[in-house]
Formats: C-alpha cells, sequence, structure tokens
C-alpha cells in the first residue's frame, strides 16, 4: 500500500477522501503517515475524525495515529488529556462544532481525535498555518462537497477510498467510473488569468459574449432553466457558459439543447451531479473544462463496511482490477 509520490516536492497538501460513511479514510491516514514516517506531518480534518465511536453506527473507530514531531488540530479537551505527550503550539480562532481548535505538536506518538476549521477559507488558512509552524506536508481528513478545501483548488493531490459500504461491486464499478469521468474534465484554457480569478470569487451564472463574461445575477440554473435559456437567445455571439453550481439530470433534461454551441466551464467537476451514464454523455456532447480540476491522484478499495453487508476482499480486489487493469487499486486489506 507504499503509495511513492507523497514523499516529493510537489504535494505539499494532501487529501483523503471517501465515498460514502466508514469508508476506510482513517485506515489509509495512519498507513500513508506510517509509511512515510520520516515526514513531519501536519494533520487536520475538514470535520472531525478519530473519535471513539462512530455516532450513527455506535461501533469503535480508530483514532488517528500522529507521530513524535508532527502537528495536528483538534479540540482543547483533546489536547488537554495527552499532557505532556505534546506541546501547545498555537490557540486558533478557528471553530470546530462550536468549539475553538488548538494546534499542537506530539512530543511523543500519540493516538487522538482532529478536527478543522468548518469553513473552505478556514480550511486553507489553516493548512497553510500547518506549513509555517514547521510542518513538512499537510494531510487533511476531507469530504467531497462544496464546503470542503477539497474541492478549493489548494490541494496537490486526492486520494479517494472506496468502501463496500457503498453498495455492491456493480454500484462501486459504476461509481468509480463517474468518478474517473470527472477526474478526466480538463482544467479551463483561460486558467491563471483575471477574468478566471473573477469568476472564482463569484457566485452567478455567468455567459461569455463578444469576448467579455456577462453576469446572469443567478446563482443556480434549478428552477431557472427557462431564463438561463432565454438570455442565451438574446445574447450575441455567445461562446461560453459558467456555471458554479450544481448541473442536475433535471437540469440537464430541459437545458441541455440551449448549451450545445457554447463551451460549459464548471466551477469543478463535482457540479455535474449525474449519473454516469448522463455524465458520458454529456461529456461527449459539451467537452465541458472547470477551474478547478478534481486531481484525483490515487484510488483506495476497502471490502469492509459498518452497519451494512462487507464483500470478499478477494473477490472484490479481482473484480475491480480486472475491469480497470490500467488502475493502480490501493486495497486497505492487503496493508
Amino acid at each position: 500500500m507504499y503509495i511513492p509520490w507523497i514523499a516529493d516536492d510537489c504535494h505539499k497538501q494532501v487529501a483523503i477522501v471517501g465515498v460514502c460513511k466508514n469508508a476506510g479514510k482513517t485506515t489509509l491516514l495512519n498507513a500513508v503517515m506510517q509509511q512515510h514516517n520520516s515526514i513531519k506531518w501536519g494533520v487536520m480534518s475538514t470535520g472531525r475524525d478519530g473519535e471513539h465511536e462512530d455516532v450513527l453506527f455506535k461501533t469503535p473507530k480508530p483514532s488517528v495515529e500522529i507521530a513524535r514531531g508532527s502537528l495536528f488540530c483538534s479540540y482543547a479537551s483533546v489536547i488537554n488529556n495527552h499532557g505532556s505527550a505534546v506541546s501547545i503550539i498555537k490557540k486558533t480562532g478557528w471553530l470546530s462544532g462550536g468549539k475553538q481548535i488548538w494546534i499542537a505538536r506530539a512530543e511523543q506518538d500519540v493516538q487522538s481525535e482532529i478536527c478543522g476549521p468548518q469553513s473552505v477559507h478556514g480550511q486553507a488558512a489553516c493548512a497553510s498555518e500547518l506549513l509555517s509552524l514547521g510542518a513538512d506536508k499537510v494531510i487533511i481528513d476531507g469530504s467531497l462537497d462544496r464546503k470542503s478545501i477539497v474541492l478549493s483548488g489548494s490541494l496537490d493531490a486526492i486520494i479517494l477510498v472506496i468502501g463496500a459500504g457503498f453498495g455492491d461491486i456493480a454500484s462501486i464499478n459504476t461509481e468509480l467510473k463517474r468518478l474517473l469521468s470527472l477526474a478526466a474534465i480538463p482544467e479551463y484554457c483561460e486558467a491563471g488569468t483575471e477574468a478566471v480569478k473573477r469568476l472564482l470569487l463569484g457566485e452567478s451564472i455567468r455567459i461569455k459574449q463578444n469576448n467579455r463574461w456577462h453576469n446572469t445575477e443567478l446563482k443556480s440554473l434549478i428552477a431557472n432553466e427557462k431564463t438561463i435559456a432565454e438570455l442565451i437567445n438574446k445574447a450575441v455571439n455567445p461562446t461560453h457558459i459558467y456555471i458554479p453550481g450544481a448541473y442536475t439530470t433535471q437540469v440537464n433534461t430541459r437545458l441541455a439543447s440551449s448549451l450545445s454551441k457554447l463551451q460549459v466551464v464548471l466551477r469543478n467537476p463535482e457540479c455535474l451531479k449525474l449519473s454516469h451514464r448522463d455524465l458520458a454523455s454529456f461529456i461527449m456532447q459539451h467537452n465541458p473544462q472547470c477551474l478547478i480540476p478534481f486531481k484525483l491522484k490515487a484510488i483506495a478499495i476497502n471490502s469492509n463496511a459498518i452497519g451494512s453487508a462487507s464483500i470478499d476482499a478477494d473477490t472484490m480486489r479481482d473484480k475491480l482490477r480486472r475491469d480497470f487493469p490500467n488502475l493502480v487499486l490501493i486495497d486497505l486489506m492487503e496493508a
């Protein structure tokens, strides 16, 4: 399960995300840090991780294993309970679940709960703070949602964990194809320009005509499909449309024909809330680009499930490796 590229200088901020609850993120997080134990890690979460018990299923959960010398974010009560095993580095102004976040350094190996700021801006600032305080790299227990640093563009790489809790092998196979399709959507060719920076700062749908972006003042396509279609029809030489939010199956049914001659630019690939079949058709027809690419660098699979049926490890591993022969799949059961 060794992941060699993590040690290189190109990957300072790495997130581990799961496709379902209890996918196995903490197991992989601990394995990565143990196998690269010469790295002084900065460890944080986009929520909460390493707690003793699963809130929903009331089953035991693994703690996050922080090696001596590494930094981590947690609650004051958790850090104080470690006593002399840790040193308090900073009491931040960020909150997690209404509780203040502290940054500590492990003076010896500890098992701990971790947390992180609730906003994307706070998470990005916290990751930068860990690096400035001496961490060589930051590793983040993350999530695939719009309130997570994972979709903000701040990261260098994402490791995806697919657990048996998501469903049967056929469902996992389909979801993996969908995620790989999202990861293949290219970055918008004008990335880095001032115009793109303004797009990222805004939350409204925009239409590009006569080489200029025009604000529609609409933040969502949902229930606004007719208005958007009318704006496209009225536009003079429209070439692009920028979509910062969700593009659903219902929206696609109502709006796809109006977008046929436009370059679709998404904030990030996860804006496309389409099934694998609809997604494949959309990509073929519209060749979308994105401002923030889905930087999927590695995929791990976990045949164990909590609260649902597990899958035989050999069956899951062999089936997925046959279906995706060119993909390196890390198996948590082979760790």
